[in-house]
């Protein structure tokens, strides 16, 4: 197969903030976006460093004969000592000849750890052809007939101590018609061999947990039926021998030297024809879904490409979409079919490898979902980095294209952005905010309605989430709308947190003709930074739309698929047990009401923080009433809110204290409401409503209270912080409501 270029993160072994790599971006000869990344390798400092291995040693075929030519031609080894794999298989001290490696991304077989080592036959050098592998840069390498493969399975059955199970070892010949042929060695309970299997077993293993507790895990031993059914023709036999896996560094324990493993093969001999090693820097590299530095679709596509790409191929079992780390993405047929943005339910790759019923994936020796798969592919699908609004930037000529996070400079790039209606884009830029780019365009007229398609661009989180491919965005050409206006940008609430009726209650509407993205926080850890004792050590947030269903909900705010776009919001909180939930909403122009309950964790108390802010800079759509209700003690206990107001001009608002009126049980009869600013010096205060001098201009706003004894302020407020404090007259409790109205 022919070199194609691929998407930007299929070449790169993972980036961090301390380590980016210098990157190139080409268009593909298809007319596809990709990116193309070259590793930085030093091939100077390359060619100069000791090699993992100098030399290996000679090796007749079928490890000298022991291993039959074809499965039929006789009888199998009958104990793993007696193959000629091990010089000492207590130890696992491999036989001279067989040569260690390890792959980027490994095929998950239900959490087992394993070792690997290949046995390519040869008389030493120099080597012939039928010595050597059928390197190929991109696709699948040919190894000699007589190359036998070796590989440990073990299982970690202590999780707090790291002890292991040996499992099994593996056995997969080269057999003398160029096809494969697999055995199976099940090791004995006190390691002194492994015995052959005739067919396939099931086993039921006991692990003890980090907790101290047992858990019971199956483990499927696979029939010599079932390697052929992975091992196939279509996939070449072999699965992880190539480029892309073994482009990667390797311990070599005979040596304690580390080298990439492409460079070792080669130097032995072993790669024919023999790459330079200033080529390596242009091979592809998977990497393992685990790598916390890679992308999120590096990680993704590499795991598909070792647990799925033997059957998902052309011409394979699985014809649906093409596995293959080496095939574009965008030539997959994985996006908007198996995978789809952000629709988990009908993800068909999602729901069958998250499954361990007759729709699994795979359908055999799986009895264990890998979560951290299903993690990394979650992540993938919500795919957070998103447009949030284009318009055009100094003239016709130039697009500010805003983000809803910090965009990775490396990653901006003008053929990862294209334009509908024969517009062009010939150049990319960051723009003054981490979040802008700005765009060189064709003359586009005024006011016209254009779709812009964006690609490959990254976000800058350690393992970073690229926007969804080929994301569009329209947008009319012009210019931004700086908004003066005044608004409600945040409202806060600290109250003691209790159970059932006595949570955290958060209500408000977003009114306006567009979706209004904000972000809820729940805060309790935290607080005892400012000297707050008794706080809710795990507070949780769920949100709910006015007809009461449940839109979202997190318990710790890491969890979050959108991680990166808090952070860079700033408003991230302090403790990882804290909770968020960032996203954007309908909106109309009588407003959609929303809930937002606070409560702690497995039913547990204290004081918490409930929080919205407002998050749009451009959007017409406003948050016109924010409130909370909670539990009101006296002292440090009474019901505290906060409340943002922005913009350049002052707000009119009505602050509202609601207690008897409440259909709750426990209501605070007689609740007091006071306004402080930003500096704590009080504003004005209210028991009652139509006590305070503000009866008629109350009733005039047309939402007074409906006791008497409740309480309301009617102020215009300046741009700045304030304060709202709710508590009971004589030091009474109950159950009150604190709200904030924005008023025409």
């Amino acid at each position: 197969m022919s070199a194609e270029p691929v998407a930007a993160d299929a070449i790169r072994g993972g980036r961090g903030a301390q380590t980016r790599r210098r990157r190139r971006s080409q268009t593909a000869a298809t007319g596809v976006l990709c990116a193309l990344t070259l590793i930085a390798f030093d091939s100077t400092a390359l060619s100069q460093a000791s090699y993992g291995l100098d030399s290996r040693a000679p090796l007749g075929q079928y490890l000298k004969n022991i291993m039959p030519p074809t499965a039929e031609a006789f009888p199998f080894p009958p104990v793993l000592s007696a193959t000629g794999a091990f010089r000492d298989v207590r130890t696992l001290e491999p036989a001279a000849g067989l040569v260690p490696f390890a792959v980027n991304s490994p095929l998950w077989t239900d959490g087992a750890i394993k070792a690997r080592w290949m046995a390519v036959p040869n008389d030493g050098a120099p080597y012939t052809p039928d010595e050597q592998i059928g390197f190929a840069p991109i696709g699948e390498w040919t190894f000699p007939n007589g190359t036998v493969f070796v590989k440990q399975f073990d299982l970690t059955v202590d999780e707090a101590t790291g002890e292991r199970k040996r499992l099994e070892t593996r056995l997969l010949v080269r057999n003398a018609d160029g096809a494969v042929y697999g055995v199976t060695y099940k090791w004995r309970d006190d390691n002194s061999d492994a015995d052959l299997l005739p067919d396939g077993l099931e086993e039921d293993i006991a692990v003890t947990t980090a907790t101290g507790a047992t858990r019971v895990q199956r483990y499927s031993y696979p029939s010599r039926a079932d390697c052929l059914f992975c091992h196939n023709q279509q996939a070449n036999y072999i699965l992880g021998a190539k480029t892309h896996q073994l482009n990667g560094d390797f311990a070599y324990p005979a040596t304690g030297r580390t080298d990439n493993q492409l460079r070792t093969l080669n130097h032995l001999g072993l790669l024919n024809p023999a790459p330079s090693e200033a080529s390596f820097a242009t091979y592809l590299r998977s990497v393992a879904v685990t790598n916390p530095t890679a992308t999120v679709q590096h990680r993704m596509r590499s795991w598909i490409d070792a647990n799925c790409s033997h059957c998902h191929r052309p011409g394979g079992f699985g014809r649906g979409y093409d596995g293959r780390f080496y095939t574009p993405l965008e030539q997959q047929n994985l996006i908007n079919t198996y995978v789809r943005f952000r629709d988990l339910a009908r993800s068909q790759l999602y729901q069958r490898d998250n499954s361990l019923d007759d729709f699994k994936m795979p359908p055999l020796a799986k009895n264990v979902i890998h979560e951290t798969a299903m993690g990394t592919l979650r992540q993938w699908i919500a795919s957070p980095l998103q447009v949030l609004a284009v318009s055009l930037s100094g003239d016709a000529q130039h697009l500010a294209v805003r983000f809803n996070s910090r965009v990775d400079p490396e990653t901006i790039a003008p053929n990862h952005f294209s334009l509908d209606r024969g517009a062009t884009v010939s150049a990319a830029a960051p723009g003054s905010e981490s979040d802008v780019v700005i765009l060189t365009v064709s003359p586009l007229a005024f006011g016209e309605s254009y779709v812009l398609t964006v690609s490959n661009v990254q976000d800058t989180a350690p393992s970073a989430n690229t926007i969804w491919p080929r994301s569009l965005k329209s947008f009319a050409a012009k210019f931004a709308e700086v908004s003066t206006a005044p608004r409600l940008a945040n409202i806060s609430t600290r109250v003691q947190v209790h159970r059932d009726d006595r949570a955290m209650i958060g209500g408000f509407i977003a009114r306006g003709s567009m979706p209004k993205r904000v972000m809820l926080r729940g805060i309790g850890p935290s607080l005892t930074s400012a000297g707050i004792s008794g706080v809710l050590v795990n507070p949780t947030l769920e949100l709910f739309d006015r007809s009461g269903v449940l839109i979202a909900t997190n318990d710790d705010w890491e969890e979050n698929a959108n991680q990166q776009e808090m952070i860079d919001s700033g408003l991230a909180p302090a403790s990882p047990n804290e909770s968020a939930i960032l996203t954007t909403l309908p909106s109309d122009g009588t407003g959609l009401a929303y809930t937002v309950v606070l409560r702690g964790r497995a039913g547990s108390t204290g004081v918490g923080l409930v929080e919205v802010y407002d998050l749009d800079r451009d959007s017409d759509s406003q948050l016109a009433n924010i409130s909370t209700r909670g539990f009101a003690q006296a002292d440090d206990g009474v019901l505290i809110g906060g409340l943002i107001v922005s913009g350049t001009d002052a707000r009119k608002v009505i602050l509202r204290a609601i207690g008897p009126s409440l259909p709750v049980a426990g209501a605070l009869l007689d609740p007091r409401l006071e306004l402080y600013d930003g500096n704590g010096n009080l504003l004005q205060e209210n028991d009652n409503w139509r006590s305070g001098g503000q009866e008629a201009e109350i009733t005039a706003t047309g939402i007074p209270p409906s006791e008497e004894l409740e309480a309301a302020i009617v102020r215009t407020l300046p741009p700045a912080a304030y304060t709202a404090i709710v508590r009971g007259v004589n030091d009474a409790t109950g159950v009150a409501l604190v709200e904030v109205y924005a008023l025409e």
